[in-house]
């Protein structure tokens, strides 16, 4: 079975944050620009300081005919499994997924 390596964008909006975490995401936006993001298997948190959308950069590999739903999942359950972690709330995710070999086809 072929192994696709996927790039999966997971995009959304914060959503009504609580005052502490707002706080914490404006001292650390320098460090979540979108200039630093990156494809990685842990993936990479963007967003500006204006706190409305945020997003997630995922490299995910998958086999099988569902593979492209299996990585937009993956990437799905890892950005809110974070979020959660942080105390973010968000609205509106929602996440795409790119076949590398499909670039090259």
């Amino acid at each position: 079975m072929t192994l696709h390596i996927f790039r999966v964008t997971v995009r959304g909006q914060f959503d009504q944050l609580d005052p502490d975490v707002r706080a914490e995401l404006l001292a650390e936006a320098d460090q979540h620009d979108n200039l630093l993001a990156h494809f990685s298997p842990d993936g990479t948190f963007t967003y500006e300081p204006r706190l409305e959308a945020f997003s997630f950069r995922y490299e995910v590999r998958a086999r099988g005919d569902d593979a492209a739903e299996h990585a937009v999942a993956t990437g799905l359950d890892q950005a809110a499994a974070y979020l959660d972690a942080r105390g973010i709330t968000a609205k509106r995710l929602r996440a795409t997924a790119t076949d590398m070999a499909d670039l090259w086809t």
